[in-house]
C-alpha cells in the first residue's frame, strides 16, 4: 500500500514549508525511517523521514513553497501505481489535542463529501489563479482536472473580468473581495510576479489604505566594485539578512553599555564545579534577566499596532552561532528555574542545535534574548533586537581590571553588557534600572541558585 509523504506541521505557527531537495531519486528504493527529502522554515532546516519501506515516488519540485499536510510524493510498493488523486492530507501534528483532532476530522468529513479531483499541479495553479476547482469541467482520465483546464477556464473567464477591472490583471476571487469591500482594482498594487491581482493584495491595500502613508525613502542599488565569487543569499543566511533588515528598519532601537563586576560569580562557578552541572557565565546572565524581566515587564513586551503587550511568560531566547548562521532557541518559563536548571537547558539547547536536532517548538515563544561574544574576546557591541522583542542583552568578555575601594586599588574581574531596546516601547531611564537590575543579581549571584 502507497505511503504518502507529508509537507510536515513542525509548530503550532508553521503553515508553509520550502521543499529545498530530494535525497533520493525517484524509482529508487527507500527504507523505513530514511531521510528522503529536505525542507526549510523561516526558522530551521530539517529532513523528511519515509514512513515505509519501497520506491520513491516524488510529486512536487525542489525549490517550491507548500503548505502543510500537502502530499509532496509517496513510498509504492513493487509495481504499484501512485494515486492518481491523493486524499486531501490531513496536516500532522504530533501534538494536537484531542478537542483539535475532532475538528479536523469534521473539517475532514465535510472536504471529503465535495472534492474535486485534480492533479496536484492543478490544485496550485488554481489557488495561483483564484480559480473555484468546482467550477471546472476536467477533461483528465475519469474527469480528473488537469493544469490544461484551469488554464483554459482562466482564459474563458479573463474577457469578463477585464470588463469589470479595465486594464488590470486580477484573479475571480481579487474581483469577487473588491465586490464586497467596494475597492477598484485599477488601484490595488499586485504582489504577484505576473502583475495578477491577487485576493490578499485587495485586503492588504484596505489595510494599507486606513494608515498613513509611509515615508518614501530612496533605495539604492550598488553595482558590482570587482571580481569575485558571487554567494546566493538563501536558507537560513537570506532569513537572518531580512530580519535583522526588518528589525532596525521596523524598530526605534538605542543601545547602552554597563559594567558588572563577576568576581563573586567567578568564586560561585569554581565552587560549583564539583557538581554534576556547571553553569557558563552566560547561564549566570540569563538567570538574572529573567529576574530582573519579573521587577521590569516592559522590557518583556511587545509592539502591536496600537498598543503595548506586556508579556506574562518570561520566555528567554539564547543566540547559539552555527556554521552557516544562528538560531535563537527558548528557555521557556526561564523566571521559574534555578540557575542548574537553566545551565542544564542551555546545555541541551545548545547541543541540538548544532546537531541540527531543533524541533521548531524549540524556537518559537521567545519574549527577550541574550547574545553572548565574549568567548571571541569582545568586549561591548550593538545586539540586534529579535523580532517581534522589544529588547535584547549581549554580553562581552570577562576581562582583569582595577577597582578602587577609597584610595584603596584591587584586582577585579569585568563584564560589559549591552543593552539593546526599542525607544518607541520605553525610555532611557527605565531601560537603564532593568539593566542596573540584571547587573545587581549578576554581582549577588547566591540569589539565582534557588528560585521561588
Amino acid at each position: 500500500m502507497s505511503s504518502p509523504i507529508y509537507m510536515p506541521k513542525l509548530g503550532l505557527t508553521m503553515t508553509e514549508g520550502t521543499l529545498t531537495e530530494w535525497l533520493v531519486n525517484t524509482g529508487e528504493t527507500v527504507s523505513q525511517g530514511q531521510p528522503v527529502a529536505s525542507i526549510e522554515t523561516d526558522k530551521i532546516e530539517t529532513e523528511i523521514e519515509a514512513e515505509a519501506e519501497g520506491l520513491l515516488h516524488q510529486l512536487c519540485q525542489s525549490g517550491e513553497v507548500f503548505e502543510c499536510g500537502v502530499v509532496l510524493g509517496w513510498v509504492l510498493k513493487e509495481g504499484e501505481e501512485p494515486p492518481e488523486a491523493p486524499e486531501t492530507p490531513e496536516v500532522k501534528n504530533d501534538e494536537t489535542t484531542p478537542v483539535e483532532q475532532t475538528e479536523i476530522t469534521e473539517k475532514e468529513t465535510k472536504v471529503k463529501s465535495t472534492r474535486v479531483a485534480a492533479s496536484p499541479a492543478a490544485k496550485r495553479l488554481a489557488k495561483e489563479k483564484g480559480v473555484d476547482l468546482s467550477l471546472v469541467s476536467g477533461s483528465g482520465p475519469g474527469g480528473r482536472i488537469v493544469v490544461e483546464d484551469i488554464e483554459a477556464f482562466s482564459g474563458s473567464t479573463q474577457s469578463d473580468l477585464n470588463s469589470e477591472t479595465g486594464d488590470t490583471k486580477s484573479s475571480q476571487a481579487a474581483v469577487n473581495e473588491a465586490k464586497k469591500l467596494g475597492v477598484d482594482l485599477s488601484k490595488v498594487q499586485a504582489s504577484a510576479t505576473d502583475g495578477t491581482v491577487r485576493k490578499s493584495d485587495v485586503q492588504a491595500h484596505i489595510k494599507n489604505s486606513s494608515r498613513p502613508a509611509p515615508e518614501k525613502h530612496e533605495t539604492f542599488t550598488y553595482e558590482p566594485i570587482g571580481e569575485g565569487e558571487r554567494v546566493p543569499l538563501t536558507g537560513m543566511r537570506r532569513v537572518i539578512s531580512n530580519r535583522m533588515h526588518s528589525s532596525l528598519q521596523s524598530m526605534a532601537q538605542l543601545t547602552l553599555h554597563l559594567d558588572v563586576e563577576m568576581d563573586d560569580a567567578i568564586s560561585l562557578r569554581k565552587e560549583m564545579k564539583s557538581g554534576d552541572v556547571v553553569p557558563g557565565y552566560t547561564d549566570f546572565v540569563i538567570a538574572s534577566v529573567a529576574q530582573a524581566l519579573k521587577v521590569h515587564p516592559q522590557l518583556n513586551s511587545q509592539m502591536l499596532e496600537n498598543e503595548i503587550l506586556q508579556l506574562t511568560e518570561i520566555n528567554i531566547g539564547m543566540a547559539v552561532a552555527l556554521n552557516d548562521g544562528l538560531v535563537v532557541p527558548v528557555i521557556r518559563n526561564a523566571d521559574q528555574l534555578s540557575l542548574n536548571e537553566i545551565a542544564q537547558n542551555t546545555a541541551r539547547l545548545a547541543s541540538q542545535a548544532r546537531d541540527g536536532k531543533l524541533a521548531l517548538d524549540d524556537l518559537e515563544g521567545g519574549t527577550f534574548s541574550v547574545s553572548s561574544l565574549g568567548m571571541f574576546g569582545v568586549d561591548g557591541f550593538t545586539p540586534v533586537i529579535n523580532p517581534p522583542n522589544s529588547a535584547i542583552l549581549g554580553v562581552g568578555r570577562i576581562r582583569e581590571d582595577t577597582a578602587w575601594d577609597d584610595q584603596t586599588p584591587r584586582r577585579t574581574s569585568r563584564m560589559v553588557i549591552s543593552l539593546t531596546w526599542d525607544h518607541r516601547v520605553l525610555d532611557g531611564a527605565p531601560a537603564a534600572d532593568f539593566a542596573s537590575t540584571v547587573k545587581l543579581g549578576l554581582e549577588n549571584p547566591e540569589s539565582l541558585l534557588n528560585i521561588n
